[in-house]
């Protein structure tokens, strides 16, 4: 029968002779038998982990719908587009790698796992990985403001707080192998996950690299709160706050390397989900990728909309890669509509107004030639107008999208436009208001653009970097901290070594360190000499990533065999307990068993 529902009141008008049903009430008596269930398999003993995390993860799921639930609210800055909601089957790069290959070519045929089986969100844990006990990191609500929820990490304080300070110490003297050696002692440390993951990356050791990233995605997983919706455009984290970062540091680094696979729609979810998590800050400069990932799985709408709905407030367009991404999502969208070029052909010629360089290179890229008698793009007091700060963001973009202008329809659709504004671009409409810009506007990089590049270490790009971008620490697990960081608890560096049980356990890692360490002095065989702060001529912008190539090949074979060995021994001696609680904001205590 017909339902007549009144909004006002909340109450379903149903016929008289139908028995009224309260859904809210039939859920929580659901949700008691599932516990009820629960608590006898525990009464029974023996093995029933599996049934009970089952349950409660139907649990979890049916109050993660409840919490998803967008809200409108057009008076609060924090409200997102819908078009930016997260599809989570689509997080994980070896759901696409199962697509693209097939199920069979991706089955694992090594040793059977020791996980639970359960859908992980970013990566599934292998069998190789050593087995994890508590391990001392676990999420909770830090605020709620106008109905957005921010979440953040604690680390609890007698077990991890004390592993972070001993790979303080281990990378503040910028030796990977005492970093190594802190590993050894917590295989689930994050921090010490994602430094030696950059460093094998450097080291050309991809696949270690990744290994190690995703088992650090897979420990922040594991703590994520149950309200923490991935899919919910409601929960955020403050960057500032250090224990959150390294969650940004992972994903953004998950997004290079599933990039490098081709794992386009991957890459793009979770740079939705990165660009979420706070978009007021955007910490990690996702606005400079997040469009060429769209058009990689060929979103134009996405790209359309987006600048639609936002450019007024973020100012999109004024960035070179939305404006050149904005045209030829035009141009793709107009051929699958069958419609004349005459929106996208508007497009390109105002994006090569205001950017006449990235045109310029293009051309240089793809040796394409412009026959035109006024070549403005090539004008050199033209190019000369471009800051270093634009030239280097122009020349990210083109790494980024080269294969857009590959096409031929694309190529001859761009050479007819560049033509147009060469002979025309006097007389156009914004052509003074692009010369200024240009001057005024990208003067100097912000830290989040500087710390996007820093990470995607494109060396043509890099070597652009302002000597500013170094006047901070550039840590591999931690690049550029924001200037209002905070935490729980701080590095004891300042601490003297010889009355501290941590620093003789790091002295005792690198018998090479006599005191603190001076300009070019060795530590662990490394030289520190402007390691950590390269900072001078330009030609040392790339000193951080060449001094770790420089690395002895042997470490890298090192920390393979010490991975290998971690699970054959099955050690999870080496993994201290968790023997203290961790305190929320609210000073409610979070139990020893939610740090697992």
């Amino acid at each position: 029968k017909a339902v007549v529902s009144t909004q006002s009141t909340g109450v379903d008008c149903r016929d008289i002779s139908e028995p009224k049903v309260n859904p809210v009430k039939n859920k929580r008596k659901r949700n008691k038998k599932k516990k009820k269930k629960a608590e006898k398999q525990i009464a029974k003993g023996g093995d029933a982990d599996e049934d009970i995390d089952l349950i409660l993860s139907e649990l979890n799921a049916e109050q993660l719908v409840i919490n998803s639930a967008p809200i409108n609210n057009p008076g609060s800055s924090n409200v997102l587009s819908t078009s930016l909601t997260v599809i989570r089957k689509h997080l994980n790069a070896e759901n696409e790698l199962r697509r693209m290959f097939g199920r069979e070519a991706m089955e694992n045929r090594g040793p059977v796992s020791q996980f639970r089986k359960k859908n992980y969100i970013f990566s599934s844990p292998k069998s190789t990985w050593p087995p994890m006990t508590k391990f001392g990191i676990q999420m909770v609500v830090d605020k709620q403001v106008d109905g957005i929820t921010y979440f953040k990490y604690v680390h609890s304080k007698t077990n991890y707080q004390r592993l972070q300070q001993i790979f303080w110490r281990a990378s503040h003297h910028a030796d990977p192998h005492a970093v190594r050696q802190v590993l050894e002692l917590h295989p689930y440390h994050v921090d010490t996950l994602l430094h030696l993951s950059e460093v094998c990356r450097v080291s050309e050791d991809s696949q270690t690299a990744a290994d190690l990233l995703n088992r650090a995605l897979f420990c922040l997983e594991r703590a994520f709160h149950p309200n923490f919706n991935v899919a919910s455009l409601n929960c955020k984290m403050d960057f500032n706050r250090a224990e959150n970062r390294s969650l940004f540091v992972s994903i953004f680094r998950q997004i290079l390397f599933v990039s490098q696979k081709s794992c386009w729609q991957t890459a793009f979810e979770l740079s939705k989900l990165l660009y979420n998590l706070n978009p007021e800050q955007d910490p990690m400069a996702t606005l400079l990728i997040i469009d060429t990932l769209a058009l990689k799985v060929e979103d134009f709408n996405f790209v359309i909309r987006f600048i639609d709905e936002f450019n007024h407030t973020l100012k999109l367009t004024m960035l070179p890669n939305f404006a050149f991404s904005h045209s030829i999502a035009q141009f793709y969208k107009e051929v699958v509509d069958g419609l004349p070029h005459e929106h996208s052909n508007k497009l390109l010629q105002k994006a090569v107004l205001n950017y006449p360089i990235m045109a310029q290179l293009i051309c240089e890229k793809h040796s394409i030639v412009i026959e035109s008698n006024s070549l403005y793009i090539m004008n050199e007091q033209v190019l000369k107008s471009h800051s270093r700060s634009l030239t280097q963001q122009c020349k990210l973009y083109l790494e980024r999208s080269s294969d857009f202008w590959k096409d031929a329809k694309v190529t001859n659709w761009f050479k007819s436009n560049v033509d147009h504004v060469n002979v025309h671009h006097a007389t156009m409409p914004g052509y003074k208001e692009a010369q200024d810009r240009r001057k005024s506007v990208f003067l100097s990089p912000p830290l989040n653009v500087m710390r996007h590049i820093f990470i995607s270490d494109i060396s043509a790009v890099s070597a652009l970097l302002p000597n500013s971008a170094f006047e901070t620490t550039q840590d591999p697990h931690d690049p550029m901290p924001p200037p209002s960081s905070y935490s729980d608890y701080l590095p004891e560096t300042s601490q003297s070594r010889s009355g501290n049980p941590v620093m003789a356990f790091i002295n005792s890692l690198m018998p090479g360190f006599t005191g603190n360490p001076g300009e070019g002095q060795e530590v662990g065989g490394l030289d520190l000499g402007g390691f950590l702060h390269p900072v001078g001529d330009e030609n040392r912008a790339g000193q951080w990533g060449e001094q770790l190539r420089n690395i002895p090949g042997d470490f890298g074979v090192a920390l393979r065999d010490m991975l290998a060995n971690l699970y054959q021994q099955g050690n999870q001696d080496a993994m201290p307990e968790v023997v203290d609680e961790a305190v929320d904001s609210n000073d409610e205590r979070v139990a020893e068993d939610d740090l697992d």
